[in-house]
Parts: C-alpha cells; sequence; structure tokens
C-alpha cells in the first residue's frame, strides 16, 4: 500500500508541476466547475428559504394544537416528526 501511495502522489506532483496541464484545469474551473457550482448555491438557497417558510408554518401549527403544558421540547418533537414523515413520503 505505501508502494501505491508513494507512486500516486509523484504522478500528482509531476501532474501539479506541468505548466500546461495546470492551465487547462484553471480553465475547466472557471469556465465549467464555477458557474455550475454557482448555479447549484442560488437553487439550493431557494429551497432553502421555501422549506425555511414551510417550517415556520409547521412550527405555528405545532403550536396552536399543542395543549397548554406543552414544553417546547414536545412541540419540537412533534414538528421533527412530521416532517421527516414528509420526507419518507416524498422519497416513495
Amino acid at each position: 500500500m505505501p508502494l501505491i501511495r508513494t507512486l500516486l502522489f509523484e504522478a500528482v506532483r509531476r501532474v501539479a508541476a506541468d505548466p500546461d496541464l495546470r492551465r487547462k484545469a484553471d480553465h475547466i474551473a472557471r469556465e465549467r466547475v464555477m458557474p455550475l457550482a454557482r448555479q447549484t448555491a442560488r437553487q439550493a438557497g431557494e429551497v432553502v428559504r421555501s422549506q425555511q417558510s414551510v417550517l415556520k408554518d409547521e412550527v405555528a401549527q405545532a403550536q396552536a394544537d399543542a395543549a397548554p403544558g406543552t414544553t417546547r421540547a414536545e412541540i419540537a418533537g412533534r414538528v421533527t416528526r412530521r416532517m421527516m414523515e414528509r420526507a419518507k413520503d416524498r422519497l416513495r
């Protein structure tokens, strides 16, 4: 195993030392990877914002349904169970 690791690291060092390969990697990162990463981050932000409002609504509903002596931990547990059930239903 140490021999394979040594050979792999030596190959990586040689590739990293090659200016042409470094330029090509930089070009690919700028032209393909970064735009895709930005787009994905934007989409993830939209999903997070939409789920945040769903969570607020779910918490408000759980608080309205709870008995007067219910603790915050119990309400949080109910909300968590409801959200997990919804997630499971989406995967089915």
